[in-house]
Protein backbone atom coordinates (compact mmCIF):
# COMPACT_ATOMS: atom_id res chain seq x y z
CA UNK A 1 0.00 0.00 0.00
CA UNK A 2 1.07 3.26 -1.08
CA UNK A 3 0.90 6.92 0.00
CA UNK A 4 -1.53 7.80 -2.45
CA UNK A 5 -4.05 4.62 -1.78
CA UNK A 6 -3.68 5.30 1.77
CA UNK A 7 -4.90 8.98 0.39
CA UNK A 8 -7.93 7.93 -1.12
CA UNK A 9 -8.96 5.86 1.38
CA UNK A 10 -9.11 8.37 3.97
CA UNK A 11 -10.18 10.89 1.65
CA UNK A 12 -13.46 8.50 1.49
CA UNK A 13 -13.34 7.57 4.82
CA UNK A 14 -13.93 11.56 6.01
CA UNK A 15 -16.60 12.12 2.72
CA UNK A 16 -18.37 8.70 4.65
CA UNK A 17 -18.29 10.65 8.02
CA UNK A 18 -20.27 14.00 6.31
CA UNK A 19 -22.27 11.72 4.01
CA UNK A 20 -23.72 9.49 6.84
CA UNK A 21 -23.67 12.42 9.85
CA UNK A 22 -24.89 15.40 8.00
CA UNK A 23 -25.41 17.17 11.40
CA UNK A 24 -21.72 16.37 12.65
CA UNK A 25 -21.44 20.10 13.51
CA UNK A 26 -25.32 20.61 14.68
CA UNK A 27 -25.51 21.39 18.66
CA UNK A 28 -27.31 23.46 21.28
CA UNK A 29 -25.61 26.61 21.88
CA UNK A 30 -24.38 24.76 25.30
CA UNK A 31 -22.45 21.94 23.56
CA UNK A 32 -19.62 22.63 22.01
CA UNK A 33 -17.74 20.62 19.09
CA UNK A 34 -14.35 19.09 19.96
CA UNK A 35 -11.53 17.42 18.11
CA UNK A 36 -11.90 14.21 20.26
CA UNK A 37 -15.65 13.73 19.44
CA UNK A 38 -14.97 14.26 15.67
CA UNK A 39 -11.93 11.98 15.77
CA UNK A 40 -14.32 9.16 17.61
CA UNK A 41 -16.60 8.93 14.55
CA UNK A 42 -13.84 9.73 12.12
CA UNK A 43 -12.25 6.74 13.30
CA UNK A 44 -15.06 4.60 12.99
CA UNK A 45 -15.49 5.20 9.20
CA UNK A 46 -11.49 5.14 8.62
CA UNK A 47 -11.44 1.25 10.56
CA UNK A 48 -13.52 -0.28 7.65
CA UNK A 49 -10.70 0.77 5.30
CA UNK A 50 -8.17 -0.89 7.67
CA UNK A 51 -10.35 -3.99 8.99
CA UNK A 52 -7.11 -6.18 9.54
CA UNK A 53 -5.58 -3.72 12.20
CA UNK A 54 -6.67 -2.73 15.22
CA UNK A 55 -7.96 1.03 15.48
CA UNK A 56 -7.51 2.96 19.07
CA UNK A 57 -7.83 6.51 19.39
CA UNK A 58 -6.34 8.97 21.77
CA UNK A 59 -3.92 6.10 23.51
CA UNK A 60 -1.62 6.93 25.97
CA UNK A 61 2.08 6.40 25.48
CA UNK A 62 4.03 6.49 28.12
CA UNK A 63 7.77 5.89 27.43
CA UNK A 64 6.84 9.58 25.12
CA UNK A 65 5.94 12.21 27.50
CA UNK A 66 2.46 10.74 27.57
CA UNK A 67 1.89 11.77 23.72
CA UNK A 68 -1.52 11.00 22.27
CA UNK A 69 -2.05 10.33 18.62
CA UNK A 70 -6.10 11.18 17.82
CA UNK A 71 -6.17 8.05 16.00
CA UNK A 72 -3.70 4.92 15.53
CA UNK A 73 -3.95 2.11 12.78
CA UNK A 74 -1.83 -0.91 14.30
CA UNK A 75 -1.68 -4.31 15.56
CA UNK A 76 -2.12 -3.91 19.04
CA UNK A 77 0.83 -5.56 21.30
CA UNK A 78 3.47 -5.10 18.50
CA UNK A 79 6.15 -2.25 16.93
CA UNK A 80 5.92 -4.38 14.07
CA UNK A 81 2.65 -3.29 12.99
CA UNK A 82 2.39 -0.04 13.05
CA UNK A 83 0.82 1.21 10.39
CA UNK A 84 -0.67 4.99 10.61
CA UNK A 85 -0.53 7.34 12.61
CA UNK A 86 -3.74 10.29 12.24
CA UNK A 87 -3.44 13.66 13.48
CA UNK A 88 -7.44 15.44 13.31
CA UNK A 89 -7.59 19.23 13.05
CA UNK A 90 -10.76 21.49 12.85
CA UNK A 91 -10.98 24.55 10.57
CA UNK A 92 -7.06 24.83 10.85
CA UNK A 93 -5.44 26.60 7.27
CA UNK A 94 -3.53 24.68 5.20
CA UNK A 95 -0.37 26.24 6.21
CA UNK A 96 -1.05 27.22 10.00
CA UNK A 97 0.69 26.64 12.95
CA UNK A 98 -0.84 23.54 14.18
CA UNK A 99 -0.83 21.51 10.86
CA UNK A 100 2.80 22.23 10.99
CA UNK A 101 3.14 21.39 14.35
CA UNK A 102 0.83 18.11 13.74
CA UNK A 103 3.40 17.30 10.68
CA UNK A 104 6.84 17.71 12.84
CA UNK A 105 5.29 15.86 15.40
CA UNK A 106 4.23 12.95 13.15
CA UNK A 107 7.95 12.92 11.85
CA UNK A 108 9.73 13.79 15.44
CA UNK A 109 7.30 11.18 17.92
CA UNK A 110 5.98 8.81 15.95
CA UNK A 111 8.41 7.92 12.83
CA UNK A 112 11.46 7.29 15.27
CA UNK A 113 12.04 4.32 17.22
CA UNK A 114 10.95 1.77 18.66
CA UNK A 115 7.36 3.06 17.27
CA UNK A 116 8.36 3.47 13.84
CA UNK A 117 4.67 4.35 12.16
CA UNK A 118 4.91 3.29 8.57
CA UNK A 119 3.12 6.56 7.60
CA UNK A 120 1.04 9.54 9.03
CA UNK A 121 -1.65 11.46 7.97
CA UNK A 122 -3.44 14.74 9.42
CA UNK A 123 -7.16 15.25 8.26
CA UNK A 124 -8.43 18.87 8.85
CA UNK A 125 -11.98 18.85 9.28
CA UNK A 126 -13.84 22.58 8.33
CA UNK A 127 -17.30 22.90 9.82
CA UNK A 128 -19.03 23.73 5.69
CA UNK A 129 -18.03 19.94 5.42
CA UNK A 130 -15.30 20.06 3.42
CA UNK A 131 -11.80 18.73 4.34
CA UNK A 132 -8.12 18.18 3.58
CA UNK A 133 -5.94 14.87 3.98
CA UNK A 134 -2.28 14.81 4.11
CA UNK A 135 -0.43 11.75 4.41
CA UNK A 136 3.33 11.19 5.04
CA UNK A 137 5.21 8.42 4.68
CA UNK A 138 8.00 7.54 7.09
CA UNK A 139 11.48 7.59 4.94
CA UNK A 140 13.30 5.56 7.16
CA UNK A 141 12.01 2.53 6.37
CA UNK A 142 10.10 0.68 3.17
CA UNK A 143 6.47 0.19 2.28
CA UNK A 144 5.19 -2.44 4.09
CA UNK A 145 1.83 -4.85 2.64
CA UNK A 146 -1.07 -3.49 4.43
CA UNK A 147 -4.13 -5.68 4.43
CA UNK A 148 -6.98 -3.41 3.27
CA UNK A 149 -10.74 -3.35 2.42
CA UNK A 150 -11.31 -2.16 -1.08
CA UNK A 151 -14.70 -0.65 -0.30
CA UNK A 152 -14.35 3.10 -2.30
CA UNK A 153 -17.44 4.95 -2.62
Amino acid sequence: MDKKEIKKMLEVATGNLFDNQLDIFSFTSETGQTEWNLAHHLANEIHKYFADFHCDLDITKRNFSNRRPDIIIHKRDSYDFNFLVIEVKRNATNQSDEIKHDRDKIKRDWFSNPLNYKFGAIINLKDNMTFEVEVIKNNNMGCTKAPAQNIYR
